[in-house]
């Protein structure tokens, strides 16, 4: 049986042993916030603004209540909130010198700002990234917004000499609340592997410290939605026998 989020919660409380389980499902899992004000997107930055309530326990001490399902949410608003839905373990990357409490007023559980620095170093350990389930729906594509004619005229040169690629795209790729990453599209045959890792190599020396370069092949639904934005930077030359 698959349990929710909820039920995990609800678990980890009565049974120490269900800790564990919880915390992995919870920090892969999208969990919703209250704004204050409703989320903009930032063009510029390509992030979203997100400004978050506090809520004081008798003690004065202040948190960030999130939740891990919109009823949860209403059950503690009782009235229409602006409110957002992010990665629990993103969330955890912006807020980590506050401290925080899932579900008050119900089963809740507190998050003290160590906590959640023990739970991104871990997170970051074992590799797990901050990552909804539905990444693609989360993802924004969208023209470079500023200069990058010097990866794609050394794209170009390095693509020229490699027959089994037919054109090249570029494009920025907007993760929730992240900076921008240039992503790079190649339509192409063959093994990706083989292309991306002696590019990479090739473009690590003209890539500047504050971008971020990423490869897709075209064949891709997430290759194909980002090449939709653009033109291609790179066409292959037609051979002499092809139409």
């Amino acid at each position: 049986m698959h349990m929710n989020l909820d039920e995990l919660l609800r678990a980890a409380i009565e049974d120490a042993s269900k800790r564990s389980l919880f915390l992995q499902t919870l920090i892969k899992s999208d969990v919703y916030v209250i704004c204050k004000n409703p989320v903009e997107k930032d063009r510029k930055e390509g992030g979203i603004k997100l400004e978050l309530i506090t809520i004081q326990n008798p003690q004065k001490e202040i948190f960030i209540p999130f939740f891990t399902s919109h009823r949860s949410l209403q059950q503690f608003a009782k009235r229409y909130v602006e409110y957002y839905k992010i990665n629990c373990l993103r969330l955890f990357d912006l807020i980590q010198t506050a401290d925080a409490v899932l579900n008050p007023n119900s089963y809740g559980k507190e998050f003290s700002s160590q906590e959640i620095k023990t739970i991104l170093m871990i997170a970051k350990n074992l590799k797990i990234k901050a990552i909804s389930y539905k990444e693609e729906d989360t993802i924004d594509y969208r023209p470079c917004e500023h200069e990058v004619t010097h990866i794609t005229r050394a794209a170009s040169k390095f693509l020229s000499k490699q027959p089994n690629v037919d054109r090249a795209f570029i494009t920025e790729m907007i993760k929730g609340c992240e900076k921008p990453q240039i992503l790079m599209v190649l339509d192409m045959m063959g093994n990706t592997r083989k292309l991306f890792v002696p590019l990479s190599k090739y473009l690590s020396k003209i890539v500047k410290s504050n971008e971020q370069l990423c490869f897709i092949n075209y064949e891709q639904e997430m290759g194909k939605k980002a090449a939709s934005v653009t033109e291609p930077f790179y066409i292959r030359k037609k051979r002499y026998f092809e139409k």
